[in-house]
């Protein structure tokens, strides 16, 4: 497996996808369809949690690889993400 392959493949279709989200609910705003402001706020969220995807399929691709320190780095990482994401959350 390959770890530059894997993530940047993560990194680069969930953009797309999170921008045609965005894009779709702009336009379901357009002509004042229900629901848009939800449609854009889920591809905002597609686009800020897609790196975090991509940071899950390193990790899983560092493993399969049998790279210990590096999926070490990554578990600590993924633990400094979800420890700020739950800081937001609850500061919110």
């Amino acid at each position: 497996m390959n770890l530059e392959t894997n993530t940047s493949s993560v990194l680069r279709y969930g953009a797309i996808i999170g921008i045609i989200i965005v894009a779709v609910g702009a336009a379901m705003h357009l002509i004042d369809v229900p629901y848009s402001e939800e449609m854009m706020t889920a591809g905002i969220a597609t686009i800020i949690l897609t790196p975090f995807a991509g940071l899950l399929v390193s990790f899983a691709t560092l493993s399969a690889n049998g790279e210990r320190r590096y999926v070490i780095a990554s578990l600590a990482l993924i633990a400094i993400t979800m420890l700020g994401m739950l800081i937001a959350f609850w500061l919110r």
